[in-house]
This record gives C-alpha cells, sequence and structure tokens, in this order.
C-alpha cells in the first residue's frame, strides 16, 4: 500500500493493489483430452477393423462395451457371432517391472460381465502418444490365470497386456479365427 500526499490539503490518498482475475467461469460443456483420446481410440480400431474388410459399431451406451465387430467372409456375407471390445486410452501406459507387459486394472463389475459371455471380448488399450493400441482376449486370459469374480476379493484386478502385441491387421483376423473357433465349440443351438 503506498500513501500520498494531496499537495498540502491535509489528507492522505491511499493507493489500494488491484484485485487479481478471476479465472473464466466456462459456460458451455468442454472437450477435455479425455474425450479426444477416447475418440482417438475408436477411430484407430475401426479403421484397422474396416481394412480388413470388417465392420465395427460402436455403442454408445456403455454397460462393459464399447463397440462391436462384425466379420464377412470372402464373399461379403455376413458369419454368425460378433466379437465385442472395450476401449481405453490413455496417454501413459504403466509397464510392469520387466516392461514386457502393460498393466491395466479392470473392475470386477466388469470382469463378471466378461468372463460369462459367449462372444469373445477383447481389452484393447490405446496408447494416445504413440498412436498404438494394445489388446488381450480377456476370457482367454482370465481362464489361462486361473481368474474368476467370484474369487477376486478387491475391486478391481490387474490385466496384464503384452507389450508386444499390438493391434494390427494381423491381430483383428486372429481375432475372426478366435470367434470362428468358438462358433464350433457352441455348435447347432436348438432355440426351440
Amino acid at each position: 500500500m503506498q500513501l500520498s500526499g494531496d499537495g498540502g490539503q491535509g489528507r492522505l490518498a491511499v493507493a489500494t493493489k488491484k484485485a487479481p482475475k478471476k479465472k473464466a467461469v466456462a459456460t458451455k460443456k468442454r472437450r477435455t483430452r479425455a474425450h479426444v483420446i477416447a475418440d482417438m481410440s475408436v477411430y484407430h480400431l475401426g479403421y484397422l477393423i474396416a481394412r480388413c474388410g470388417f465392420t465395427f459399431e460402436a455403442i454408445e451406451k456403455d454397460y462393459g462395451y464399447d463397440g462391436s465387430i462384425f466379420t464377412y467372409d470372402s464373399q461379403g456375407e455376413i458369419e454368425n457371432l460378433n466379437m465385442f471390445t472395450q476401449l481405453k486410452a490413455t496417454d501413459k501406459v504403466k509397464l510392469s517391472m520387466d516392461q514386457k507387459h502393460i498393466l491395466f486394472g479392470i473392475s470386477k463389475k466388469d470382469m463378471r460381465l466378461w468372463q460369462d459371455e459367449i462372444a469373445p471380448v477383447y481389452l484393447v488399450l490405446f496408447d494416445a502418444r504413440n498412436e498404438k493400441a494394445y489388446w488381450v482376449y480377456l476370457q482367454k486370459y482370465f481362464e489361462e490365470n486361473g481368474l474368476r469374480a467370484s474369487k477376486i476379493t478387491t475391486d478391481t484386478v490387474n490385466v496384464e497386456l503384452d507389450a508386444t502385441r499390438a493391434v494390427d491387421e494381423q491381430a483383428i483376423k486372429g481375432w475372426r479365427d478366435d470367434k470362428s473357433r468358438r462358433l464350433q465349440r457352441i455348435g447347432n443351438i436348438p432355440h426351440a
């Protein structure tokens, strides 16, 4: 604070500091980085699926599945049984101590849904900084590691994605093979 004279009139004027400017308050909803990288993950995966000649349908209301993949035979005819994806996007992947796996936590509730799904479910983790996605076939992962939601005592469980298993056209065609093997095991299902 400064005091200054009034030129001999006997009064002091007090100079005050200006109040700091308030941060601008948003008047509209904002698009965050999380929104951007989530969209990047959808379009990244969708593009690769389309390159294989398949279709990807994003699921608007997410209750454990973010998308569904439909496959077609060499004549372009749709095949039975679709596959599901759960997409996650991050700017920073968490690597295991040996740097061979990417660690990602999933909820016990989602695990319970996915472990009992008839169709294959793939967790796809999109590394937004490197524009690369990694994947794991969830039901197979659960079975190979002896994991059942009913035996998990925590709300989340870490899944290890192979850091060398990137999503590409070859991987997606392999998913189709997983689905075909699943269909063979299911066999002919009577509906009456």
